[in-house]
């Protein structure tokens, strides 16, 4: 399991948790507590998807610069190759 699926299933894990939590020693009547807790799911939800699309654009983020640092690898070998053969005499 990938660190980003661990970390969103904590997050749930967490929220479930908390509204079980929180439905055990509510102090209100049942209908109003159904609204807290859908409301608090429904929020928990939100930032569920708000930190999947981070995580999305961090991990293409990190992908891009993985990718710009291999290119200018790639173009310092190249240059390297490029001087060395320019020295060597076609007999």
């Amino acid at each position: 399991m990938s660190t980003v699926a661990k970390t969103i299933t904590g997050i749930v894990a967490a929220a479930a948790v908390g509204a079980a939590v929180g439905i055990a020693f509510a102090p209100d009547k049942g209908s109003k507590t159904r609204k807290k807790v859908k409301k608090k799911l429904s929020d928990a939800g939100t930032d569920v998807s708000h930190y999947v699309a981070s995580a999305k654009d961090t991990t293409v983020a990190k992908a891009g610069e993985v990718i710009d640092q291999g290119k200018k690898e790639i173009n310092k070998i190249v240059d390297t190759v490029k001087s060395k053969t320019n020295k060597i005499k076609v007999a």
